[in-house]
């Protein structure tokens, strides 16, 4: 994970042992938001920013996402082959 984000269509997080900031904000009285996108995963709802940590979360939970009509797209083939040469 040191080179690359979480794709949408992958079934896998950051490892919910693992603690993220807000959590440790959380716990000194801090709110939490997060405003932008989540590459860290969302294949359950346990690893959504609200699940993490945030109070609220205003963004996309993946990347390829158009801001103006929603349109989601991931091309896989192209993420296959950086992943595997």
């Amino acid at each position: 994970m040191q080179h690359q984000v979480i794709y949408g269509f992958e079934p896998y997080g950051l490892g919910l042992n693992e603690r993220l900031l807000p959590e440790y904000l959380k716990d000194e009285g801090y709110s939490t938001h997060l405003v932008g996108k989540w590459h860290l995963g969302h294949f359950r709802k346990e690893y959504t920013p609200t699940y993490r940590g945030f109070d609220t979360h205003f963004g996309f939970w993946s990347g390829h996402q158009d801001y103006y009509d929603h349109y989601a797209e991931e091309n896989v083939y192209v993420i296959y082959l950086q992943s595997h040469f």
